[in-house]
């Protein structure tokens, strides 16, 4: 009769409202297991909520299973503030967590609030970031002339080099040449002024990293790299500019690979997230796309700087590719963030799903 009178009262409360709502809503059974859980509980916790239980979450320094068995047997309400976890798909989530119970109906329910902290610290710093953006663009235009003059050489050279060989096996390296060049040479147009509408199309995003990853394995520098791919084939189509996503692949896949001094993995992992808030829209569903290194990691001092144009470690870089690489995701509607600490460091790129 109690579950039923629960059932009743969150009905009245509406579901739909509580599933738009941006705060975790997660309400507990006796046995602590879920009895209902709103879309962005769902986004916090990982798609594997399905299977295991919200205390075998991997807390940093806490217990959270003793802090729920505390608030049902005292009915004190509890929060915890800046809780650092693993979710259940291995990402790392900083939420203040409130605790507390449902005495007028059943004493033994448990009622939790999680409010992704880590995430409005990045909301707050996406103005800063689009601001790094115009002043990248001003950038990327003087360089623009630099680019292209030697680009048209290489292309050129490779051209001529085509006419002289015979078999397809060499022929094939200089096509990559020149379809890589023209890449190139659209891309540095592209990337002083916007994107028109028709220059993007509906695009496979695995296919655009299946295809960056083949261009790493071509490069025989990076045969201490192996790569992992962890795709989610429910990923839907997204309208993008093709030439400008591989190329921001590429710049952070490169980056995630010169990080590595030995052996050393690069992980591509894709996931659907629903209700997700990019700058001050709200998107539906967007998909996240993580690029996971097990490097030296980035110092914690360097990394509000590393999308800042001209900011570098090596001594033969120029600074500007993790800079150009979030203009494009910015020109394409989304945002990427980074988090290292040492032997592991995660760019994270999300981008709208919009069709029109």
């Amino acid at each position: 009769m109690k579950t039923k009178k629960i059932i009743h009262s969150l009905a009245g409360a509406n579901f739909e409202i509580m599933d738009n709502l941006r705060t975790g809503i997660i309400i507990l059974d006796k046995q602590n297991d879920y009895f209902y859980l709103n879309t962005a509980a769902n986004d916090i916790l990982g798609s594997a909520n399905i299977l295991k239980k919200i205390e075998n979450l991997s807390c940093e320094e806490i217990n959270l299973h003793s802090y729920i068995a505390g608030v049902r047997e005292d009915h004190a309400p509890v929060t915890l503030r800046d809780l650092k976890f693993r979710n259940f798909d291995k990402m790392e989530k900083i939420c203040d967590c409130s605790i507390s119970t449902f005495p007028e109906y059943d004493e033994n329910f448990i009622f939790l609030e999680l409010n992704e902290t880590g995430r409005l610290y990045n909301i707050s710093n996406e103005k800063l970031l689009i601001d790094q953006q115009k002043a990248t663009n001003e950038m990327v235009k003087g360089l623009s002339h630099e680019i292209k003059n030697p680009l048209g050489g290489i292309m050129g050279a490779a051209q001529l080099l085509e006419k002289t060989l015979s078999s397809k096996s060499q022929t094939k390296f200089t096509d990559i040449i020149l379809k890589e060049s023209d890449r190139l040479l659209k891309l540095i147009n592209a990337m002083s002024s916007p994107i028109p509408v028709e220059d993007k199309i509906l695009i496979n995003v695995h296919e655009i990293t299946e295809h960056v990853v083949e261009l790493f394995k071509y490069d025989t520098t990076n045969a201490n790299v192996t790569f992992t791919k962890d795709y989610d084939p429910s990923i839907p189509l997204l309208m993008l500019n093709r030439n400008q996503i591989i190329q921001a692949l590429m710049n952070i896949i490169r980056n995630a690979v010169q990080a590595i001094k030995n052996k050393g993995d690069v992980t591509i992992r894709t996931r659907p997230v629903q209700k997700f808030t990019i700058g001050d829209t709200r998107h539906d569903l967007v998909v996240r796309i993580d690029i996971i290194d097990n490097g030296i990691g980035i110092p914690k001092d360097k990394l509000k700087e590393i999308f800042y144009p001209m900011v570098t470690s090596k001594q033969d870089g120029m600074g500007l590719g993790l800079t150009i690489a979030q203009s494009i995701i910015i020109q394409n509607n989304g945002i990427i963030e980074c988090d290292s600490q040492k032997n592991k460091t995660t760019f994270t790129i999300i981008l709208p799903w919009n069709i029109t």
